[in-house]
């Protein structure tokens, strides 16, 4: 009785004492937002007043499988209601993490305190009001063991984790899901179910008002070219030469850290005859490469701007003095790569390993 009659206190001091800051209408649009949810397709439902729904899937079969989102959300509440920290902060932002298992359930709680406290001054009202600037988050997952991305991910962002209460006594969300779900179904152009595609969709069903925007519908792994002009200046045989490079590189998908590469090379000779006239020969390498690139700082899929290595060989397609033989084979690497700076070792030879000797080049660029 007492517990509950704690409870009920806080409950009317979190409505009464604070407020919330207006969010975003979509967690999904922008950049790097849809980065911070699991899953390759993700569905936002829009729940009312900021409050929102977002599904994070590998394939549309997943969520065919797992549609029955009240249910869940219901055996949440029932466990919660016997953790819940009837003292806790109204303002505090917290995340939970709910773990279904086929023989246990887990629920992890995180408290992220409000880094900095705003008071709103409304007309008539003496008192101001706290606002609470960061929404609770209920994250769902069918995993007890920690992973970095999970295949399938149900996140429920509200302003408080007592409306997940409220929005199953008014009917649940499952409505909603079921309407998002035929909404893939009818589009037009790609067939969304299918595994190899993904997309983000935000769904919003308010009175008699229907909307639905898809976004990036396309190829899951979305394929991408990359254009990387890069000039530096390289040591070949005891001599500094200035050069330019362009490299066109295919990745296959973004969720590999692998790309495939075709450049094409030329490097610059300066020479001082006797008649005091300068002379420059041009020598270019027709490349293909790999590159392999770091994970990101979260873990959820390469960071295209962090190389890790690359290796490349180039034959020698234009030819003008006596530098290179005309049969000339270039292999380089990246040693060392910080910003536009890269570091790479070379090795030049007469065919295949005759008459080797090696260089290093200093490249500026992407």
């Amino acid at each position: 009785m007492i517990r509950s009659t704690i409870r009920i206190a806080m409950l009317l001091l979190s409505m009464v004492g604070t407020i919330m800051a207006q969010s975003p209408d979509s967690h999904l649009a922008g950049p790097g937002k849809r980065g911070r949810f699991d899953g390759l397709s993700h569905i936002e439902v829009d729940l009312g007043q900021k409050n929102a729904l977002i599904i994070g899937f590998q394939s549309f079969a997943q969520l065919e499988a797992r549609k029955n989102i009240d249910s869940v959300l219901r055996l949440f509440v029932a466990d919660y209601r016997k953790i819940a920290d009837t003292t806790q902060n109204p303002v505090q932002a917290v995340h939970t993490l709910f773990r279904l298992g086929t023989t246990a359930r887990t629920v992890e709680v995180r408290q992220h305190p409000q880094p900095v406290n705003a008071y709103r001054f409304l007309e008539g009202r003496a008192e101001p009001v706290l606002v609470k600037s960061r929404q609770d988050t209920l994250q769902v997952v069918w995993s007890l063991e920690p992973q970095t991305v999970y295949n399938f991910s149900l996140y429920i962002l509200v302003n408080s984790l007592s409306t997940v209460e409220r929005l199953l006594a008014e009917g649940g969300v499952n409505q909603k899901v079921q309407e998002a779900m035929q909404a893939v179904r009818a589009f037009k152009g790609h067939d969304l179910t299918n595994p190899k595609m993904s997309f983000d969709l935000r769904y919003r069903h308010e009175g008699n008002s229907v909307g639905t925007n898809f976004m990036s519908p396309g190829l899951a792994k979305s394929p991408f070219l990359s254009f990387q002009p890069n000039i530096g200046a390289g040591l070949i045989r005891s001599q500094w030469v200035p050069s330019l490079k362009l490299d066109v590189q295919f990745v296959p998908s973004r969720f590999k850290g692998v790309g495939y590469s075709v450049g094409y090379l030329s490097n610059f000779f300066f020479q001082n005859p006797a008649d005091g006239r300068g002379l420059i020969q041009r020598n270019d390498f027709l490349t293909v490469g790999v590159a392999f690139y770091r994970p990101s700082a979260d873990g959820r899929g390469p960071a295209f701007d962090r190389l890790r290595t690359s290796l490349s060989v180039g034959m020698l397609v234009h030819r003008k003095g006596d530098y290179f033989a005309p049969n000339a084979i270039r292999l380089s690497g990246t040693l060392y790569q910080k910003g536009l700076i890269r570091i790479e070792p070379e090795l030049y030879m007469n065919g295949f390993f005759k008459k080797v000797y090696p260089g290093v080049r200093i490249g500026f660029g992407l």
